[in-house]
C-alpha cells in the first residue's frame, strides 16, 4: 500500500510541476512565458496568467492535506479530478489531426499519443489507491495542520534568489533560463516534501 501511495504521489508531483515552473516564469521571466493548453493560455501577465498560479497553489493544498492525512474524501476527489482532467486531456488531444504538446524550454515536442498511456495508468492507480483506502480500511496516519518538514521548506525559500538570478541572465530559452527553469523544478519538489508527511514519521 504504501508502495502505491509513493507512486501515485510522484507521478502527482511530476504531472504538477508544469504549473509551478510557469507561474515562476510569468513572474520572473514574463518576456518569454508564452504558454497555452488548447484554447487556454497567454503571454506574460496577459491572458490566462491567473491560471498556472492558482492550479499549483490547489495542488500544493492537496499535498498538504495528503500529508496531514485529514479531509481525505477532499484529497481523494482532488486526486480522482486531476488525473480524470489530464487522461481526458491527453484523450482529445490524440484525437485531434497532428495533436502534439511542445516544450518549448526544452525544445521537445511529443504526440499526445504518448500520453495517452500512461495517463490512464496513473488514472486507474489513483483510483485505486482511493479504493484501497476508502474500503478496505487502510488506516491513514494524522499528523498536526502545523506540522511541517521545514527543512525541505527552508531550501525552496533558498533556490528563490537562484532561480531569479540565472533568469535575469539568461535570454531566451539559453542555458541560464534553462538552468533556472531546472531550480524551480528542484523549489517545487521541496515545497512538495515540505508540506507531505513529518520526515521523522514517515
Amino acid at each position: 500500500m504504501t508502495q502505491l501511495r509513493n507512486i501515485v504521489l510522484i507521478w502527482t508531483l511530476l504531472t504538477t510541476t508544469f504549473f509551478w515552473t510557469t507561474t515562476m516564469r510569468l513572474v520572473l521571466k514574463p518576456e518569454i512565458s508564452d504558454w497555452r493548453i488548447f484554447g487556454v493560455g497567454g503571454k506574460g501577465m496577459a491572458g490566462d496568467a491567473w491560471l498556472p498560479p492558482l492550479v499549483a497553489l490547489v495542488a500544493l493544498g492537496a499535498f498538504y492535506l495528503e500529508g496531514r492525512g485529514r479531509l481525505r474524501p477532499l484529497f481523494h476527489g482532488w486526486l480522482l479530478a486531476w488525473h480524470g482532467v489530464l487522461f481526458a486531456l491527453a484523450l482529445y488531444g490524440t484525437l485531434l489531426a497532428g495533436g502534439e504538446i511542445s516544450f518549448a524550454t526544452w525544445g521537445l515536442t511529443l504526440s499526445f499519443w504518448w500520453l495517452v498511456v500512461p495517463f490512464a495508468v496513473f488514472l486507474g492507480l489513483a483510483a485505486w489507491l482511493v479504493v484501497h483506502e476508502t474500503r478496505f480500511g487502510h488506516q491513514v496516519p494524522l499528523f498536526g495542520w502545523q506540522q511541517l518538514n521545514y527543512k525541505p521548506l527552508a531550501l525552496a525559500v533558498a533556490l528563490l534568489p537562484v532561480a531569479v538570478v540565472f533568469f535575469r541572465l539568461g535570454e531566451g530559452f539559453d542555458g541560464w533560463v534553462k538552468i533556472a527553469v531546472a531550480t524551480t523544478v528542484l523549489q517545487w519538489v521541496l515545497l512538495v516534501d515540505a508540506v507531505g508527511r513529518p520526515a521523522a514519521r514517515r
